[in-house]
């Protein structure tokens, strides 16, 4: 017996290339081609939409994206769906349909879909099951019923439940705190009002209408329309990372590995860890490798859901406390001075040296709270909590007081952090049920990570020489004391032989040094060196072939450690545009990177074109995802 299968893509998709990557996602998640959807409301002049009740139409015609394409259906054999729902990214919903002669045929395919019900509840036309599934029920023809499933995909409610923050409960100062434990109490007491509430609107709501403006005070009104704001689920946007990638495509893409839970994920350049980030939320348990100490700490923070709340709170609570007291404006002036000059001089007194010295003295005095919490999880957390705000007060001249923008972060992202485990424990997930590791190291040399160990790899190498990771976050690496960052000089650098380990493997016969002369290149590897040598460009020539040397490393080890017939998802710069004997040159990049992976054994399944999939915009504006394939 069939069903059919519709995927409702979400309303406030921020790009159009978005909707045709959501179809590759849903395609691989159902392991079959659906139809490309453009309007839900023409599917009503169709069977079996045609008989269903008013409200499941209002339902599955309402909140749909204003863009080209709004869904995207298949008939497929009755299977489970319900793990389709806990992965799933670009879907406001999911629907199943289909028509049975019997309440106990009703019963045994909703059991094969994943969904258990007593048959006394076959009696209502509305059945909750879950805070996550509606049935509806409908009788057609005769005795026959008609039966459509609505599932909200477990993303989608995690996305939600972060705007619980803009509700007046949460926002507003509470009026019976009299000090920070019972201020907490109280927000927290507010997030969790508003993520009953948002349960219940997403399943009875739909006949409300948004308010627009100013006064809103319903959880619909934030959920129920296309924000301008980025919807921040998890710990994305913990901390500024230029080139991170963009959350809804990182999950996508992990779908597209066709990896199951308790399978081990790989990102041999996870920078932030933006691209593993959602594992632990889906059951997969992921390794990233990161040369820089601050890629790896912000990793290691926005991958670590399994934090425990109650000691984060308890611990605001006595940082804030002792921000308060008088003793926190203690005596730092020779620390103070130590930091000044070293500020000045390793970044050259540039100007966002100048724009953080003004409040050099009370980040220092932060910091020094901070390295006095024990747990060492917690004291990480709001390292890089404190980091972000020497970002944004190097970034751009801030007369606001730091000391208090820090504490207005550390409760905004807590209390981020307090809704998604609430919703958590409702919807039974299990955020320590995985492992996420971050290694610093080099991804040119992974003998930490075994042979044939890894059950798929997702990445977004450096772009050549599109962005200084290094350079991006100067700041932040010296008021973290993270000094080793800086050794590099700069992203270029670390492209050298010198940084790659001599000591990789016991069989090799050469040093590393040599073993980079030694090194073949795939020809379109070659003639875009000669390229640049011909032109005189001979500085770009050795970082270009530096990088590419860089990379066959590279590719070798994660074509070591990944299995058989799994697959290596790279997302990569399509073109560069230099500058070739005066003249702007466009680099078929994309091209090069495919045929240094097939080089090493990698055959390209396929090559995905999208738009820019960042968070952080570079230099680059379209992108691929190369899909290699062992």
């Amino acid at each position: 017996m069939n069903m059919l299968c519709l995927a409702k893509v979400k309303f406030d998709l921020r790009d159009p290339d978005e909707v045709y990557f959501a179809q590759r996602e849903i395609d691989s998640l159902l392991g079959t081609k659906t139809e490309f959807v453009k309007t839900i409301a023409s599917l009503v002049r169709e069977k079996p939409f045609n008989l269903l009740d008013n409200e499941v139409i209002h339902l599955i015609t309402r909140l749909v994206y204003m863009g080209e394409g709004q869904g995207f259906l298949a008939e497929i054999p009755v299977r489970e769906i319900v793990s389709i729902v806990k992965k799933a990214t670009f879907f406001r919903e999911i629907y199943v349909i289909f028509e049975t002669k019997s309440n106990s045929e009703v019963l045994n395919l909703l059991n094969k879909i994943g969904i258990s019900i007593h048959s006394e509840q076959l009696e209502n036309k509305k059945i909750d099951p879950n805070h996550y599934t509606q049935i509806l029920l409908k009788e057609v023809s005769g005795k026959n019923k008609l039966v459509a499933v609505r599932f909200l995909p477990y993303q989608t409610l995690f996305e939600y439940v972060t705007e619980v923050k803009k509700l007046p409960a949460a926002v507003f100062r509470p009026k019976n705190s009299e000090n920070w434990k019972d201020y907490f109490k109280e927000k927290e007491a507010g997030i969790e009002k508003g993520a009953n509430e948002l349960l219940e609107h997403l399943k009875i709501g739909h006949y409300r209408s948004p308010h627009f403006g100013l006064g809103k005070n319903h959880v619909g009104d934030f959920v129920d329309w296309a924000s301008t704001d980025l919807r921040k689920p998890f710990l994305h946007y913990l901390h500024k990372y230029k080139g991170k990638g963009d959350p809804r495509m990182s999950r996508a893409l992990i779908n597209l590995l066709n990896v199951k839970e308790g399978d081990t994920i790989l990102d041999p350049f996870a920078g932030s860890g933006a691209f593993i980030a959602d594992a632990q939320t889906m059951g997969i348990n992921a390794i990233g490798i990161e040369v820089l100490n601050i890629g790896k700490m912000v990793a290691e923070v926005k991958c670590n859901l399994g934090i425990n709340t109650t000691t984060v709170r308890n611990a605001a609570i006595k940082l804030f406390e002792s921000i308060d007291e008088p003793l926190f404006k203690q005596d730092i002036k020779d620390e103070l001075l130590g930091l000044k000059d070293k500020l000045r001089k390793d970044t050259g007194n540039n100007s966002a040296c100048k724009k953080i010295e003004p409040h050099l003295g009370k980040i220092l005095l932060l910091k020094k709270e901070i390295e006095k919490i024990k747990d060492g999880e917690v004291k990480k957390l709001f390292l890089i909590l404190l980091s972000q705000q020497v970002v944004e007060y190097s970034e751009k001249s801030r007369t606001w007081d730091i000391v208090n923008s820090f504490k207005s972060y550390v409760e905004d992202r807590y209390l981020t952090l307090y809704a998604t485990k609430k919703l958590a424990e409702v919807l039974d997930v299990n955020f320590s049920g995985s492992k996420t590791k971050i290694i610093k190291g080099d991804s040119t040399n992974m003998s930490v990570v075994e042979d044939n160990s890894i059950d798929g790899i997702l990445t977004s190498p450096p772009y050549f020489d599109a962005m200084d990771y290094i350079g991006n976050n100067e700041i932040s690496i010296l008021v973290l004391g993270l000094d080793e960052d800086l050794m590099w000089g700069s992203t270029k650098d670390f492209y050298e032989a010198k940084h790659r380990e001599e000591s990789k493997y016991e069989s090799l016969p050469l040093f590393i040094r040599d073993r980079y002369l030694a090194i073949e290149l795939p020809e379109s590897s070659s003639r875009l060196i000669e390229l640049l040598e011909q032109s005189r460009r001979s500085h770009k020539s050795k970082i270009v072939q530096n990088y590419l040397k860089m990379m066959k490393l590279s590719f070798e080890e994660c074509y070591r450690v990944l299995k058989n017939n799994k697959y290596y998802l790279m997302v990569i710069s399509k073109y560069h545009v230099w500058t070739i004997d005066g003249k702007e040159e466009v680099i078929d990049t994309s091209t090069v990177l495919a045929d240094l992976g097939k080089s090493v054994g990698f055959k390209v399944a396929d090559v995905i074109e999208h738009g820019l999939s960042k968070a952080d915009k570079g230099k680059i504006g379209v992108e691929d995802i190369l899909v290699f394939q062992k």
